[in-house]
């Protein structure tokens, strides 16, 4: 059967998968998503005066992160409940039902094939890219709900789950700049909270999902090579690009900001002096040296690689550029602005 038989099998999931259980939760996730998407567009157009301003790739963004922020909440929630309702033993391995697991499972696949739809139906440029990060995203996780269930790294694909924490920040940030608000101090703020909370669970949380894997789940007689080595690659791919991400796109850009504003945004500073929480030079300066960014990147699209995976500080008003937001599960995240080119910019 492989090099990993599964020889030593405690779990009903072990021996077989609940595969039509599984389906359903993820076919009623699927479906909740992309209601909530066409609610979000809906309420939008009522709600946020900036919306019908927007181009169609816009709107389907600001739609998705929408999505992504319930999902992240959603998500690291039903993590905390599955750690605590699972046994474990030593090692992380499970001891009692993983039903809670798999149920969480399903509802990130479908999340994952609602926004894989969503980046299908609005085209944009190196749309390649997102489709394979969403599948390296969730081939482990459909493996393990539909196919053969890994008992050993239970516990890893939990963890990964969550950086979705990450995506809160990044979503309040891209929700600003959407709406021109980089000149609110929330603004900063969400800059540097995407920085804190992107250390921590997208930077330290995967290293050290990475050392339990090694310690723990490699090699045991609890896994199966079908699920186990597809659990192996993406994993690693997936901790690559995160911590990729903090240490040349995130860091950098931080670095950046303190020397041109001198300082960090103190929130007892702000709630006293309002004025001074962000200079209105020092901003107009960054915005205007990142809107320049912007059109160079829209001018010469993927060669703009490290442009391409942050979000933008600023944006231009004419015409609106889509903003940097994140994908959400997504066990690491890819911005939604590169999909969005000149030609899908138009309403």
């Amino acid at each position: 059967m492989g090099w990993y038989d599964g020889g030593h099998k405690v779990l009903d999931e072990e021996y077989s998968v609940r595969l039509g259980e599984n389906v359903l939760v993820a076919g009623i996730a699927f479906a909740l998503f992309w209601a909530s998407f066409g609610l979000s567009w809906y309420l939008s157009h009522r709600r946020v005066p900036e919306f019908a301003s927007f181009s169609r790739a816009h709107k389907a963004d600001w739609c998705s992160r929408v999505n992504s922020t319930i999902h992240a909440v959603v998500i690291v929630v039903g993590v905390a409940v599955a750690l605590a309702h699972i046994t474990w033993a030593d090692g992380f391995l499970p001891m009692s039902s993983i039903r809670a697991a798999s149920f969480i499972f399903s509802i990130a696949i479908g999340y994952f094939l609602c926004d894989l739809i969503i980046i299908i139906v609005w085209p944009v440029p190196m749309q390649w890219v997102f489709i394979v990060h969403h599948l390296v995203a969730v081939i482990p996780y459909f493996i393990n709900n539909f196919i053969s269930c890994c008992a050993a790294c239970q516990f890893g694909l939990l963890l990964f789950l969550l950086v979705e924490l990450a995506t809160l920040p990044l979503n309040a940030r891209g929700f600003l700049d959407a709406r021109d608000r980089q000149d609110s101090r929330h603004y900063m703020r969400s800059i540097y909270a995407t920085y804190v909370v992107w250390g921590l669970s997208r930077t330290a949380l995967p290293l050290f999902v990475m050392y339990a894997f090694w310690a723990y789940a490699f090699p045991s007689d609890r896994n199966h090579d079908t699920c186990f080595f597809p659990n192996l690659v993406s994993a690693h791919l997936i901790a690559l690009f995160c911590i990729g991400v903090f240490v040349f796109v995130h860091t950098p850009e931080l670095i950046r900001l303190r020397r041109e504003h001198g300082y960090a945004p103190s929130p007892a500073a702000d709630s006293s002096h309002d004025d001074e929480a962000v200079h209105t030079d020092d901003a107009d300066g960054i915005i205007g040296s990142d809107v320049a960014d912007a059109f160079s990147l829209k001018a010469h699209g993927p060669s703009s690689s490290i442009r391409s995976l942050t979000l933008s500080l600023s944006r231009s008003k004419e015409p609106p550029v889509a903003d940097d937001s994140y994908d959400a599960v997504e066990l690491g995240v890819m911005p939604r602005s590169a999909r969005e080119g000149p030609e899908t910019s138009s309403t």
